[in-house]
């Protein structure tokens, strides 16, 4: 199970991490949350998220990550405003904040932006929270510390604060030039130290404590909805998704694989291979394609023919063998049904990038003499192909020469899926390659 929490200033990472196993990241920006998404993590709890000088968490990102069967929830500030702005779509809201926005009893933003330091400070707070201070006050008049009408007074100084200017101190300060009851203000004032109200962390702890029972025996959800992929959306894709993300597993291992790739000679091959694969993701995505049941589906059986994985017992030992557990199996499959959905778009593409690969891997020359010397060699035949009968092989004489003399393998034990494996559709097609290419090596040695 994994769990990306965006944080600070109304916990701490170090508290964060004290109450679950979760990956903590800063407050949420535009793109954040897609771009933990992208990767189907289990979870994304979203509890503070960015206001003022940088793009704010979008709406559509969320949705995005619920169309994909992610859980999002929210909590306590940014959180809270986009889980009541986004809950009938799926979004989970928790605790006292969220459902004072979901009421309608707060509206604004302001009610829980707090300016905040960077990054290295742990995002400390360097203003109050209008909610907080709705919260505490709310409490300093049922603990009789205040009246009703020194509440709202002093609600409404504090409202009319820009709200990184917000603290207790200026409220005080703007209700005794106001004019407010010295008495009351002076009870406040000695109340405060220990009674005010940090509902927002309180709400950020709450639904740390709760995410485990809520995802207990959670799959993948389908969404109460259509993901529609509007041009606002695949233009703000065109920005995200060609960025460079280094997740923490690439941390962990990417370098060692890379270098163990390059030991093997297979490391250029695997790495334009990816790329391909990072295109067609990405492609796939622009679309807004649905991950419906048959394309899933489809994209497994095409991996087992792929692989030659019929018989259950190999799947599930090749599973083994490339650590996917069920989690990062749903993560493999659904990007297995995008470059499923994208190959056949995206082979134009590539063929015409074919020519300038294979100079770059310098085979362009050998395979194209081997090309013309077949088309010459059928051309003096007329374009006439000899069948077996006539060269008096029979198949299995075809199939020993090739994979035994011309190769030096053995025979495979399923042929459709070496066939399918090397690129050819079916048996037939391949069949008809390795005849051709009999031919021309039994000319070329006459």
């Amino acid at each position: 199970m994994t769990i990306h929490v965006f944080v600070g200033p109304s916990l701490s990472a170090d508290e964060v991490r004290a109450e679950l196993d979760v990956v903590v990241h800063g407050p949420a920006a535009f793109g954040d949350v897609y771009r933990v998404a992208r990767d189907q993590p289990t979870a994304i709890a979203i509890v503070d998220g960015y206001f003022d000088h940088v793009p704010a968490v979008w709406h559509k990102e969320v949705l995005w990550a619920l169309a994909e069967g992610i859980a999002v929830f929210g909590a306590s500030s940014m959180g809270a405003l986009r889980a009541a702005e986004l809950d009938a779509f799926g979004m989970v809201g928790v605790g006292e904040v969220y459902e004072a926005f979901r009421s309608g009893a707060l509206e604004d933003d302001d009610e829980v932006a707090v300016a905040h330091g960077a990054a290295e400070t742990g995002f400390r707070a360097l203003s109050d929270a209008m909610v907080n201070v709705r919260f505490t006050l709310a409490a300093a008049e049922e603990g009789g510390v205040i009246g009703g009408d020194v509440r709202r007074e002093l609600v409404a100084l504090a409202k009319q604060r820009f709200y990184a200017e917000r603290s207790y101190r200026a409220l005080l300060h703007d209700a005794e030039r106001a004019g407010i009851d010295v008495a009351a203000l002076r009870a406040l004032t000695a109340w405060l130290p220990g009674g005010k109200r940090d509902q927002k962390r309180a709400d950020a702890l709450r639904l740390l404590r709760e995410l485990p029972e809520r995802l207990a025996g959670r799959g993948r959800a389908q969404p109460p909805f259509h993901f529609e992929p509007t041009d606002a959306w695949q233009a703000a894709l065109m920005t995200l998704s060609d960025e460079v993300e280094t997740t923490e597993a690439w941390s962990d291992t990417g370098d060692a694989l890379v270098e163990e790739l390059k030991l093997e000679g297979d490391y250029w091959a695997a790495h334009g291979a990816a790329a391909g694969r990072a295109h067609a993701v990405n492609q796939a995505v622009h679309a807004g394609v649905e991950l419906d049941r048959t394309l899933l589906k489809g994209a497994v059986e095409e991996l087992r023919k792929r692989l030659g994985l019929g018989a259950r017992r190999d799947f599930e030992a090749w599973r083994a063998e490339q650590r996917l557990d069920e989690e990062e199996w749903a993560r493999f499959v659904r990007e297995e049904a995008r470059v499923r959905w994208a190959y056949p778009r995206t082979e134009a593409a590539a063929r015409s990038q074919l020519v300038s690969e294979l100079r770059a891997r310098g085979q362009y020359g050998s395979l194209l003499d081997r090309v013309e010397g077949k088309r010459r060699w059928l051309a003096e035949r007329g374009g006439l192909r000899p069948g077996l009968a006539e060269l008096g092989l029979s198949e299995a004489d075809l199939w020993q020469w090739y994979f035994t003399t011309h190769r030096g393998l053995p025979l495979p034990a399923d042929l459709a899926t070496y066939a399918y494996g090397l690129g050819f559709a079916t048996v037939d097609d391949f069949r008809d390659a390795v005849l051709g290419e009999f031919c021309y090596e039994r000319a070329a040695r006459l």
